[in-house]
């Protein structure tokens, strides 16, 4: 299911002047946390919108993730081994094994590298032509390139693992088929990008080639499909992300000087950004593995269960002026990262790359202005990505001193 809101509705869809304009076309029955979506085959569909309901069903060990608990759609070899998709104990022990690369030491050790990227990009924005889309063209090769450095991505590598990672993705309409033939050609690049013994990978990809000549892995299957599993929807839901702040700054020019004058408000501003507009819709569906009683509703064994996440980061029980922006508030205590034993594995890189990214922009590109008026942008909602379409802006440049090696790809 997706949507495209334009128009008047773009204004309303930021600004959460109705639940329908955070989550698209899935039903928000207002005054109560818990709705029945749809009922097929003795199976209830529950989407939760409260923030404290939210986050009991987020790490509730009753409502289960993996393939056993019933979730239908088509499972590629990569599918099969996404630390999402697994639950305990599989689920602990990729985590830890994968976890070490996305700790908060190793990504602070990255972050000299996506700020380089961010200066790169940036310069090449600034030669381009008057318009561009700074999604497509600045947060999008500056998310992916960040994960591949953390991935050890061979640079002649990249665009290939690009272009498929995109293929399986998909638009936000995306079918589970699209999607489930997009995997597989992923799944064969990397295979493809494993087993090259002239230029192997290094970073996290080189640990679990040695993990798995260890036997701490496991099978080749178990070692690709783990790999392939690493580049689904990280990069893509950071760079939607880094485009809904960027948004946010360019259609508050108060805002961005504040943050110009002052960078250290940025933290406040990347946290607000991820609770007033999160770059994910629903939480991954979860499957009641005994009934669980949510919020006064009765959930039945069986059932799946997803969090509004957008609508429980607005939840006025918890946030005052939920629909305001404001970079005042405590640090943290949103769900955009969701909450409990699938906490994102990439939040630390994610907001890393917010910092830098946003630091960047408000730095070097004073002048940067939309292209087009903020009302008029459009924005996806699917079940999984809540994004702008795209982000054009008008380049004004004023003149700084280039970087030295501003040219090239950075992917």
């Amino acid at each position: 299911m997706v949507d495209a809101t334009r128009g008047r509705g773009g204004a309303d869809f930021v600004e959460g002047r109705c639940p329908r304009h955070l989550v698209g076309r899935f039903p928000v029955a207002e005054g109560r946390t818990v709705t029945l979506l749809r009922e097929a085959d003795g199976v209830g569909e529950w989407l939760v919108t409260g923030y404290e309901a939210g986050r009991a069903v987020l790490r509730d060990p009753r409502f289960a993730r993996g393939p056993s608990a019933g979730l239908r759609r088509p499972r590629g070899p990569a599918a099969r081994m996404s630390v999402t998709d697994l639950d305990p104990p599989e689920h602990g022990r990729i985590r830890r094994l994968v976890g070490r690369a996305f700790s908060p030491r190793r990504v602070a050790a990255l972050q000299p590298r996506v700020e380089r990227m961010a200066e790169v990009l940036l310069d090449q924005l600034h030669v381009s032509p008057a318009t561009g889309d700074l999604l497509r063209d600045f947060c999008v090769p500056l998310t992916f390139g960040a994960q591949c450095e953390l991935l050890g991505v061979p640079p002649a590598r990249r665009e290939v693992i690009f272009q498929c990672a995109t293929e399986r993705l998909g638009p936000p309409e995306a079918g589970p088929a699209e999607v489930y033939r997009g995997e597989l050609r992923l799944h064969a690049a990397v295979v493809e990008l494993l087993a090259d013994r002239e230029e192997p990978p290094a970073g996290l990809l080189g640990e679990l080639v040695a993990a798995h000549r260890e036997g701490g892995l496991g099978g080749w299957d178990d070692l690709t499909g783990l790999a392939a599993s690493l580049f689904f929807d990280g990069h893509a839901l950071a760079a939607a992300q880094i485009a809904n702040a960027a948004h946010r700054l360019l259609s508050s020019p108060a805002l961005a000087e504040r943050l110009r004058a002052d960078p250290r408000l940025l933290d406040g501003v990347v946290e607000e950004s991820l609770r007033h507009s999160p770059a994910v819709t629903l939480s991954m569906a979860r499957t009641a593995t005994s009934d669980v009683e949510v919020d006064g509703v009765r959930i039945r064994a069986g059932d799946q269960v997803s969090v509004a996440l957008p609508v429980a980061n607005r939840d006025g029980t918890v946030f005052a002026d939920p629909h305001r922006f404001r970079t005042d508030r405590a640090s943290g205590g949103h769900l955009a990262f969701g909450h409990g034993a699938h906490f994102c594995l990439g939040a630390h890189l994610a907001r890393v790359e917010m910092r830098v990214a946003l630091g960047a922009l408000v730095r070097r590109t004073p002048r940067l202005r939309l292209a087009v008026p903020s009302a008029d942008l459009g924005w996806w909602v699917s079940s999984s990505r809540r994004s702008l379409v795209s982000l054009p802006v008008r380049t004004e440049p004023v003149s700084w001193r280039r970087s030295p090696a501003a040219h090239g790809a950075v992917l």
